[in-house]
């Protein structure tokens, strides 16, 4: 015969089993599952120092041609410094690239039939070599309004003297 204490300490062990299992069949019953499709389409940048090497994890914002002013999306290269995103629209998409070291770039990308990229679609800025020369090229044509306006002072100079 089970005695009145015993019974009391059955109780409290079903009541315990009985309020952990109501906690946790709600949690099971509305939790949701998860799923995973491979997706083929997507539309692959891949960011590159000029000496070759990848720009890997940095900070990528992408831009619909619909809606220029607010981020597509917003992720990281990989360690190979590549980003894939998936345009919903035509149009010109504006890819801007940061590492986050004062290093990047701003790429356009030209999307034809909201899955296919044009070719030459990809519009890079300036190389290296072009930044360099544009760098002369400011230099020399600085120091030549230094030098005409030092030269049409010194004719004023000599002009005033001689009257």
């Amino acid at each position: 015969m089970v005695t009145l204490n015993e019974w009391g300490k059955m109780n409290k062990i079903f009541l315990s089993i009985f309020v952990f299992a109501a906690l946790l069949f709600p949690i099971a019953l509305f939790s949701h599952g998860v799923d995973f499709v491979l997706i083929n389409g997507g539309t692959g940048v891949e960011a590159r120092y000029d000496s070759g090497d990848p720009i890997s994890h940095a900070e990528v914002t992408v831009y619909s041609p619909e809606n220029g002013d607010e981020p597509f999306q917003i992720g990281v290269t990989d360690r190979n410094g590549r980003f894939l995103f998936f345009p919903d629209a035509d149009g010109k998409w504006k890819v801007v690239v940061n590492d986050g070291t004062g290093h990047g770039g701003i790429f356009y990308v030209t999307i034809k039939d909201s899955t296919s990229v044009q070719d030459e679609a990809i519009e890079k800025p300036a190389g290296r070599s072009i930044k360099i020369l544009s760098g002369i090229m400011v230099i020399f044509g600085l120091t030549g309004i230094l030098f005409f306006t030092l030269a049409r002072r010194d004719r004023k100079r000599s002009v005033d003297a001689h009257s």
